[in-house]
This record gives C-alpha cells, structure tokens and sequence, in this order.
C-alpha cells in the first residue's frame, strides 16, 4: 500500500513537473519578438487570401500588436454606407494578426468569440484598425481592436477571443 502511493507520489509529481515545464516554454513563445514581418505578412497572405480579395493592407505587425488599412470601394459598402461585414472583418484580422505574432512560429490561432460596437457610419476614404493583444492566457488570446476613419474620427471598436492551435 506505501509503495502504490509512493508510486502514485512520484506519477502526480513527474506530471506537474512537465506541466510546469511546459507553461514555462509556452511563456518563452509568447514573449518572442517578431523581427520578419515581410516573412509573417507573406505566411498570412498565403494562408488567408480572404485579406487580397477584401483588400487588406497590413501595415505593422510584431510584439502583440497589428495595424491593417483598408480603402473603401463601391463594393463593400451598402446602401451606399461600408458593410458591417468588411468592418467586422477588419477588426476580427487585426486581432488575429496581434496574437499571431505572440506565438509564431509556433502555432497558429482561430477567432472562438467576436465583438463589434459600430460607433459612426463611413461610406468613402481610408479605414485604419489597430490592434493590441491585452492578455494571453493558457491557450486563449484576449485582444482588442479600434477603427478610424481617414478624418481620424473613431468608427467602431471591438474585441476577439482567439484559440493557440499548435
């Protein structure tokens, strides 16, 4: 009976031990700084080519942090105003990209929950998102995203809780 809990002891232990371990190299990715973001903007255009047909411009990219701009066209808008959906888009790729450059190359990570506050209509000119990472937990980015016009007026906020796939 000692020897099984004693066996047991040492099971529980070697298993936080390597948990611990594990948490300590995941804090070692999310502290890395990206220093390529030509090589970043080039893996995330490849993979998502839903930023080239929406016309996504990535500015900046590294260190939790992502700024993407947008010019408006006829297309996107409806009703002669943009959709909510380009917008939302924005917002949504901003964040994404903020706590991509947390962990890459070491993963990769999905949006599981998005807020968008629509603040002030737009129907032409420029759209600028910046984007902030605000903590990173186990395996969920909490991040948040504002969005300018090109008269530099606040036109929608938002938020992102995205999932570490690795």
């Amino acid at each position: 009976m000692i020897i099984n809990l004693y066996r047991l002891f040492l099971i529980i232990k070697n298993h936080l031990f390597i948990t611990l371990k594990l948490q300590l190299i995941k804090v070692k990715f999310q502290k890395k700084e990206t220093n390529n973001m030509e090589e970043l903007k080039k893996i995330l255009y490849n993979r998502i080519p839903y930023y080239s047909k929406l016309g996504l411009k990535l500015l900046e990219l590294g260190n939790g942090r992502a700024k993407f701009e947008i010019i408006v066209r006829k297309d996107l808008t409806q009703n002669g105003m943009v959709h909510g959906g380009v917008i939302a888009s924005l917002i949504d790729s901003s964040c994404a990209c903020a706590a991509f450059s947390l962990i890459y190359p070491n993963g990769y990570v999905t949006t599981i929950d998005l807020q968008v506050e629509f603040l002030k209509p737009v129907s032409k000119g420029r759209l600028l998102a910046k984007a902030k990472c605000i903590k990173s937990g186990k395996n969920i980015y909490f991040c948040k995203a504002k969005v300018w016009n090109g008269e530099n007026e606040l036109i929608s906020t938002g938020g992102s809780q995205l999932l570490w796939i690795s």
